[in-house]
């Protein structure tokens, strides 16, 4: 209880978050507001909650917090699927508010894609190329390879859970 208590500490207090989820609460209103009847304000929602997952996983590798970290939390595995979790919980609120100022969307998707960027945002260790991966992915590679593979290949809970198993098994793995 103690490491779930820790990494909520961590992700309340860290201020790259707060603005990164009053940039995505902004800019879903903008465009809800200014875009009555256009586009979807969901998928530009979607690269806030991209950032906000690899913000929340690569925020201990800047300043090498990480080592003190693994030194209080050595089960390493546990410490990973912890802030999976807890990650998961901070991100439900952070949807729904979304979800209902775009009026439409789905907020379990835009979980799972905080989710798995966090998962990239762990393999990666680097805040930059996590975001640069992801954001491409979502909004270049993503719709040309959708477009041309069946639809039943595209499970985000699937993917999410892939990843997140990916991340999991190198956090326990890999040095520091």
């Amino acid at each position: 209880m103690n490491t779930v208590r820790a990494e909520l500490l961590k992700l309340a207090t860290l201020p790259a978050l707060a603005l990164t989820v009053a940039l995505t609460w902004a800019v879903t209103t903008l465009i809800a507001l200014v875009a009555r009847d256009g586009p979807d304000p969901i998928p530009m929602a979607r690269a806030g909650f991209l950032v906000l997952g690899v913000l929340a996983a690569t925020s201990e590798y800047d300043g090498g917090q990480i080592h003190t970290t693994l030194l209080c939390t050595p089960r390493r595995a546990r410490l990973q699927l912890t802030r999976t979790l807890v990650l998961t919980l901070a991100a439900v609120p952070v949807a729904a508010v979304t979800v209902l100022i775009a009026g439409s969307g789905d907020p379990v998707y835009l979980v799972l894609t905080t989710v798995l960027a966090a998962a990239v945002g762990t393999l990666l260790r680097h805040a930059l190329a996590a975001v640069v991966v992801v954001l491409g992915y979502y909004y270049v590679l993503g719709p040309f390879v959708r477009d041309r593979v069946d639809d039943s290949l595209w499970l985000p809970a699937g993917w999410t859970v892939a990843a997140v198993l990916a991340a999991t098994v190198t956090v326990v793995r890999r040095d520091a």
